[in-house]
């Protein structure tokens, strides 16, 4: 784990830290990250989308890809988020069965090469820190030094919040996806790094 530099923060009456995590660090102890999945989604563990693969499944086989990050924030010393992400190989499920957008070229849009996509698996807000601005504080420090091309993430369909809040940030809604057999359809939304 190594914590960003001169970002432990005092801000109003909160100390913001953010710390980024490698895959050795997330399988060393994944216990806190899927706690916290577990917490927030808890709701919502019936469906495809949060128990087939589980999220432990889903987050162990993320930590052992090339290029993986986990960024965490903690306000006061309680987790109030963490996203994290790893380099697309070139040959990726990510993109099957991709419906592109009108004016999308879906061949060009789901090309992968060496180094050209950072996935963001996963992003992640308790209740208690939802609307307080974490998006906007910790999200650059998950890209920050990527040497890939642009940033490509998942938002369930019926997730309005999340979409507007990644479109307001500078993302492009680019069509949609089925990440795995069974789930809801989600949005495919892309960001350049570069």
């Amino acid at each position: 784990m190594s914590v960003s530099p001169a970002i432990a923060a005092q801000t109003t009456s909160v100390t913001w830290r953010i710390d980024d995590h490698t895959g050795a660090d997330v399988l060393a102890d994944p216990t806190p990250w899927v706690k916290a999945y577990e917490e927030v989604y808890a709701h919502a563990l019936h469906l495809p989308d949060h128990n087939d693969p589980t999220f432990a499944e889903r987050l162990a086989f993320s930590a052992g890809r090339e290029g993986f990050r986990l960024t965490s924030c903690h306000a006061d010393g309680v987790l109030a988020g963490f996203a994290y992400g790893y380099t697309l190989p070139a040959s990726t499920g990510w993109w099957n069965g991709f419906t592109p957008l009108p004016g999308v070229d879906a061949d060009e849009m789901t090309a992968e090469r060496p180094g050209r996509t950072f996935a963001m698996c996963e992003a992640l807000v308790p209740t208690a820190f939802r609307r307080s601005g974490i998006v906007e504080r910790a999200f650059p420090f998950l890209i920050r030094g990527r040497t890939e091309e642009r940033v490509a993430g998942l938002v369930a369909e019926t997730n309005a919040h999340a979409l507007d809040l990644t479109l307001r940030n500078g993302w492009t809604h680019v069509g949609d996806v089925e990440p795995h057999p069974g789930w809801r359809r989600h949005h495919a939304l892309i960001m350049p790094l570069r």
